[in-house]
């Protein structure tokens, strides 16, 4: 990757928009010496172009990562601490070369904001066409479009608990009560209060995405019923418990939103979508130009 660094007064006026954000800390601030510490237990943890990043730093932000998690900690995360200091120093570095302030450990995350800046104002001189614009609603639209979704009720008969051929007979009772009834044109929900059994946990009686409606019928009931249209009622469905009679009072299928609708939607998922990539792309090539070693023990 190559990198022009333009002299001209947009880009002094870029370099000095990054100093302001860093400025007054600078001119407060003195250098603090860097670690020289061997890559040991002891020492640094990493090393980047010859600078060290000491255990401290890395134990400072490792807790900082955990303090933002629910779950336990992994080995991932311990990486992941390692992979952010690394790459703010490679960050840091870059912005000393193009010519950004250089500060102590207080304006580090300042510097590297303002080469992260540098960046995204670089890759947002590129304009977006039409033609990338309608490429990219292409590949995503399913991004964009509501979720498709499902109003069901439903009718539970319990297996009964004893077993043998008398338990077989009266669930077959109930099932056929069941049927009758609704053939009859009693109301469904009628049919669920007066023959039915409690199932828990209720399904809710209103609109749900079919990926919700899994956790009340589980995936085969789900997609059994999500091909049906609205008014239908199936036979009883075998589940692990007993079966389901599941009456269809709603399904709305995902409609995805013409192209002119989702216009700046669009126009802002796609930008951001290509800064990440500008900036991952700028991160990865700081690293291939880097010497990065790393402790026996540091995360790998």
């Amino acid at each position: 990757m190559s990198e022009q660094i333009d002299h001209s007064e947009t880009w002094a006026n870029r370099a000095l928009l990054a100093g302001a954000l860093v400025g007054l800390l600078i001119a407060a601030l003195a250098a603090v010496p860097r670690s020289d510490a061997d890559l040991n237990s002891d020492g640094a943890i990493a090393r980047i172009n010859h600078q060290h990043i000491d255990r401290t730093a890395f134990a400072s932000a490792y807790q900082a990562l955990l303090a933002d998690k629910n779950k336990a900690p992994t080995a991932a995360d311990k990486k992941m601490a390692l992979d952010r200091l690394i790459e703010e120093e490679l960050l840091v570095q870059r912005g000393l070369e193009i010519g950004l302030l250089e500060g102590d450990a207080a304006v580090r995350k300042a510097v590297a904001s303002a080469v992260i800046q540098f960046v995204l104002a670089q890759n947002n001189n590129q304009p977006i066409s039409e033609d990338d614009l309608r490429t990219y609603y292409q590949e995503n639209k399913i991004r964009f479009s509501p979720a498709a979704r499902l109003h069901i009720n439903r009718i539970f008969i319990r297996r009964s608990a004893n077993g043998g051929r008398e338990a077989e007979s009266d669930d077959a009772r109930r099932l056929e009560a069941v049927r009758q009834a609704l053939r009859s044109g009693t109301p469904f929900a009628q049919v669920a209060d007066q023959l039915g059994d409690r199932l828990l946990p209720q399904l809710p009686q209103v609109l749900l995405p079919r990926a919700k409606m899994i956790d009340y019928l589980g995936p085969d009931l789900t997609e059994a019923v999500a091909v049906l249209p609205q008014g239908s009622i199936t036979d009883a469905l075998v589940t692990d418990q007993g079966w389901q009679f599941l009456q269809v009072i709603a399904n709305q299928p995902s409609q995805t939103p013409a192209f002119e609708t989702m216009r700046p939607q669009l126009m802002e998922a796609l930008s951001r979508s290509r800064d990440d990539q500008a900036l991952r792309d700028y991160i990865n090539w700081l690293r291939a130009r880097a010497d990065i070693d790393l402790a026996a023990d540091a995360p790998q």
